[in-house]
């Protein structure tokens, strides 16, 4: 059964928390805060005026933070005044690194471009405690090599690795931690052909403490979805410009000025509207995630031959609402 509309997914069997949200210091009022994924700033014209209008979306709906989920835009001087209007929001922001974040700089180069002090992090807001991780690493020769100027285009075994020090720093975070906890990452920590390679690991030590967890969000994919797994929630977020078709099935939808520009334009389907979504947390344990809807610039993927995609892959041009309880 597909879980695509509001409340399908407690329908599920839940996780039950080891302590009652209520009783947890802190937890006393509702958070509330804004996701956005891969935006892909450079790669259609228009990621500004997306990001604008989550950001005065955001604003409107007083949320409590504002988090993006990676592949956002490259640190270099092209970048700077969309950087620039994430960076006039005024509450709390945070980011998350996403694979071609690092195309055309090293990793820490994007990361100071961004002000961002660290790969991977913890952070807490209103009783939450947010883990956020960095799976942008090559394996190989028993090493761990981060990400660096587009070097994970390799055989795609190498990649999508998260290195043994955080796993460990992962591990020791969630024993510790006394208040309900959110995972999140660029790429998926469930998904069999897209996850982190050795997602297994952070899988069984988010299983050993599933009564903390209330759920892993992701970007990467392009695709909107939930999956519920061994007691753990993971809550796919769809881009908020397009998904890839390829070569095979490129479409001119821009004039030849674009083009030229955008070099990627033809493999692209975009949606009409930017998509982002907005989440709730109550302390009476329920995640309620209301997402936007759009619909595909025309022609629609179907339309220029693309196939339909299997169940957990497919695409569409929005973000489902979703009710989780915990």
């Amino acid at each position: 059964m597909e879980l695509s509309t509001a409340g399908a997914a407690a329908l599920l069997p839940q996780p039950i928390l080891g302590f009652t949200p209520l009783s947890q210091p802190g937890f006393k009022e509702k958070l509330t805060f804004g996701l956005v994924a891969d935006v892909h700033h450079g790669m259609i014209p228009d990621t500004q005026a997306r990001l604008e209008s989550f950001l005065e979306d955001a604003k409107k709906q007083k949320v409590d933070f504002i988090i993006q989920l990676g592949d956002f835009c490259h640190g270099v001087e092209k970048s700077k005044p969309f950087l620039r209007t994430w960076n006039n929001f005024a509450g709390p922001k945070y980011h998350v690194l996403g694979n071609h974040d690092m195309d055309l700089t090293s990793k820490e180069e994007v990361m100071d471009f961004w002000g961002m002090e660290s790969n991977y992090y913890g952070f807490e807001e209103k009783g939450i405690r947010f883990l956020v991780l960095d799976a942008n690493f090559l394996y190989q020769d028993g090493k761990f090599i981060p990400y660096n100027k587009a070097n994970f285009y390799v055989d795609s075994n190498l990649r999508t690795f998260i290195d043994k020090e955080q796993i460990e720093w992962f591990g020791a975070e969630l024993a510790a931690s006394q208040l309900p906890v959110v995972v999140i990452s660029h790429q998926s920590l469930w998904h069999y052909q897209w996850g982190v390679k050795n997602r297994l690991s952070l899988q069984k030590l988010m299983e050993q403490h599933a009564e903390k967890v209330i759920c892993c969000f992701n970007g990467h994919n392009h695709i909107d979805f939930h999956h519920q797994q061994n007691g753990i929630n993971y809550l796919e977020v769809n881009s908020m410009s397009y998904q890839w078709i390829g070569e095979q099935h490129k479409t001119s939808r821009y004039p030849p000025e674009l083009l030229k520009e955008y070099k990627w334009l033809e493999h692209l389907a975009p949606y009409e509207d930017p998509l982002y979504a907005f989440v709730e947390i109550s302390p009476e344990g329920v995640l309620a995630m209301t997402g936007k809807k759009s619909k595909w610039m025309s022609p629609p993927p179907a339309e220029v031959g693309v196939p339909a995609q299997p169940f957990g892959n497919r695409y569409s041009a929005e973000i489902s609402d979703y009710e989780i309880e915990f």
